[in-house]
C-alpha cells in the first residue's frame, strides 16, 4: 500500500504534472464561469512551472544531496562486496522492444564493471525490479544480465534481485542475497549521487556498513549548479530534487531510515 500511495502521490506532485493539472482545472473552471477559481488555478500553474524551471531553488536543493557523499572516495583493499541499485535501464521501453535500453543513469552499470575489475573476488548484488505501477513480463535485472553478457562480462559473479520495487525493498532483498556476510565487512554501495543519502540511511538501518560510491550527478557541480537559461535541465533537476527530499522525509517518518539526512 505504501508503494502504491507513493507512486500515485508523485504522479500528482511532480512539478510539470502539477502545473498541467492546475492548468486543466483552470480551463474547466473557466468554462464553468468560475472566474476567480480559474484565475487562481492558472496563476498557480504558472508559479509552479516558473519556480521549478526558472529559479535556482531546484538545482541547489539537488546539489545539497549530491555533495553529502563525495565521489570516488578511497576504498579499502578488502570489501565484503558490491551492491548496485537499479535505475540504469528504461524497463518499460526495454520490455516494449525486448532488448536492454539504457536510461538516464548508465553510470551504475559502468561502475559495476569498474569495481568488479578492481575487486575480482568480491560478490556483486544487482538490485533492480520494476519501480512502476502494475507489473511487467521482465524486470530490470534480467535485462541488465543480458546487457552485461553482451559486453563480455561474466554475470555468474552477480546475484540478481529482480523483484524489489523501491530502495527499501532493494535493501531487504540484497540482505537475503548477501546472507550473513553482509555484516562482516563493508560493502560498496553504488547508486545515483542525489539518491545516495536515502540509500545510505536505509542500508545503515538494515545493519550494513556501506562505502558510498555515488554516480551520475545531475547538477553541474558546486561552482555553478544552476544555468539560468537552461529551463529544461533546471526542471529536471528540480523534479528529481523534490522527489528525493520528499522521499527522505517520508522514509524517515515511516522509520525506514535512521537519519533524516545521512552523511
Amino acid at each position: 500500500m505504501f508503494f502504491i500511495l507513493a507512486k500515485v502521490f508523485w504522479l500528482l506532485a511532480a512539478p510539470l504534472n502539477l502545473a498541467c493539472l492546475l492548468a486543466a482545472i483552470a480551463l474547466v473552471t473557466r468554462l464553468l464561469r468560475w472566474r476567480r477559481l480559474a484565475a487562481a488555478a492558472l496563476w498557480s500553474a504558472g508559479a509552479v512551472l516558473l519556480l521549478a524551471a526558472a529559479t535556482p531553488a531546484g538545482p541547489y536543493a539537488a546539489l545539497a544531496l549530491e555533495t553529502r557523499f563525495p565521489p570516488h572516495t578511497e576504498l579499502p583493499a578488502e570489501i565484503g562486496g558490491i551492491v548496485v541499485l537499479g535505475g540504469s535501464l528504461d524497463t518499460d521501453r526495454s520490455v516494449a522492444w525486448n532488448m536492454p535500453i539504457v536510461a538516464d543513469d548508465p553510470d551504475r552499470i559502468t561502475a559495476l564493471v569498474t569495481l568488479a575489475h578492481r575487486y575480482p573476488q568480491a560478490p556483486i548484488i544487482f538490485a533492480g525490479g520494476y519501480g512502476g505501477l502494475g507489473s511487467v513480463e521482465k524486470t530490470e535485472a534480467p535485462f541488465v544480465a543480458e546487457l552485461l553478457t553482451g559486453m563480455g562480462f561474466d554475470v555468474s559473479r552477480i546475484r540478481f534481485d529482480p523483484n524489489s520495487r523501491n530502495t527499501r525493498e532493494n535493501e531487504i532483498e540484497a540482505r537475503k542475497l548477501a546472507g550473513a556476510d553482509y555484516a562482516q565487512k563493508p560493502w560498496v554501495l553504488v547508486t545515483g549521487a542525489m539518491h545516495m543519502p536515502r540509500a545510505v540511511g536505509i542500508f545503515r538501518l538494515g545493519g550494513w556498513t556501506v562505502l558510498p560510491w555515488p554516480v551520475d550527478p545531475v547538477t553541474f557541480g558546486p561552482d555553478s549548479p544552476w544555468q539560468p537559461l537552461n529551463f529544461g535541465q533546471t526542471l529536471v533537476q528540480s523534479t528529481r530534487a523534490l522527489r528525493e527530499w520528499i522521499g527522505l522525509a517520508t522514509y524517515y517518518a515511516a522509520g525506514y531510515t535512521s537519519e533524516l539526512l545521512p552523511q
